[in-house]
């Protein structure tokens, strides 16, 4: 058997109480500086994300000029498939992020962000991070702000060509969200706070949920 009380040394209890202790609570109060990981938020839909929007064929830039283990993920899919099922395919962790309530919000954001969705291909920040830097643990903070000035520095896109919406996670306390909307040429297009409460009214698919 074995007890928290058989604990002798004072370094283990240290970086016991910031683990399990100090970081949950910052994490949860403080959510756009602390990783939900070590927030220990349950995985529900409650961790910070992007949304990166490439106008026209901009999304090119990426492999022409930053060096990574391999090409785009679109690019990859379109040596099988054609364009529009390569699209479907990548698309698809956006209904999954629609599913929660921090992911509604881009039915808010969208229009804020581009003037014709048409003219743009979307790419969750998640695949951004796994092929910029190898890594994403759905981790939104690994593909916010420094992530952007890093790829505007090698890829100089113009403006409108590449626009991302970048949300945190919800507050404990009050139960909303950070968001903002960036340029990558421009910078800081408009940023905000969202409930989650008033995201209870929309539909994954968008749309006003009505009541029973």
């Amino acid at each position: 058997d074995f007890y928290f009380s058989d604990i002798t040394s004072p370094v283990i209890w240290l970086v016991l109480g910031i683990s399990l202790l100090l970081l949950p609570i910052l994490g949860h109060l403080f959510p756009k500086y602390i990783s939900f990981l070590l927030s220990m938020r349950y995985y529900a839909g409650t961790w910070g994300y992007s949304l990166w929007l490439f106008k026209d064929d901009s999304l090119r830039k990426i492999d022409e000029n930053i060096t990574k283990t391999s090409k785009a993920l679109m690019t990859q899919l379109l040596y099988v498939y054609d364009k529009k099922i390569a699209e479907a395919a990548l698309t698809k962790i956006m209904a999954f992020r629609m599913m929660h309530l921090p992911g509604r919000l881009l039915h808010d954001l969208l229009p804020k962000t581009v003037d014709n969705l048409d003219d743009y291909t979307w790419v969750d920040g998640e695949f951004v991070a796994g092929e910029i830097i190898g890594w994403n643990f759905g981790d939104g903070h690994l593909h916010h702000e420094p992530v952007l000035e890093s790829i505007q520095k090698r890829c100089n896109f113009k403006s409108e060509e590449l626009r991302v919406i970048m949300v945190e996670s919800p507050i404990f306390y009050n139960q909303k969200m950070e968001w903002r909307i960036y340029d990558a040429k421009d910078g800081l297009i408009e940023k905000g706070m969202t409930s989650t409460r008033d995201l209870q009214k929309i539909y994954p698919w968008g749309g006003e949920a009505q009541s029973p």
